[in-house]
């Protein structure tokens, strides 16, 4: 009995570990990104180690950066970007990240990003 206590504390702690909230820093989150949301339609989002973001559909038109730029400090992505008067900025708090999915919260409202492998890139 003992054994299986052992095992299932075990199995709990891996679990809690996996599902807490973890925090990306400037160069896990760098790279190319589908972005999902249920308010929103889906896209491409590529994040560039200078600080730029990039948006573009799913065809061969190439990504839109117009003056985005975005940051991240602790669990909050800070997003700027082009609007109807001029420049935008918004914080949102990341509800979760791994290497290759993180999800983010503003008020109320999730998206998930989930990273596009370098080889699909390529392909």
């Amino acid at each position: 009995m003992i054994p299986l206590i052992v095992a299932l504390g075990f199995t709990l702690s891996a679990v809690t570990t996996v599902a807490a909230p973890g925090k990306p820093d400037a160069k896990a989150i760098v790279g190319t990104w589908i972005f999902s949301s249920k308010y929103r339609p889906s896209r491409i989002i590529v994040f560039h180690a200078d600080g730029s973001w990039g948006v573009r559909k799913f065809d061969e038109r190439p990504e839109d950066i117009r003056g985005r730029r975005w940051s991240v400090e602790g669990n909050t992505l800070t997003l700027k970007y082009p609007s109807d008067h001029g420049f935008d900025t918004a914080s949102y708090r990341v509800v979760s990240f791994t290497p290759r999915k993180f999800m983010t919260e503003i008020h109320g409202y999730e998206s998930t990003y989930t990273r596009v492998p370098a080889a699909t890139l390529n392909a």
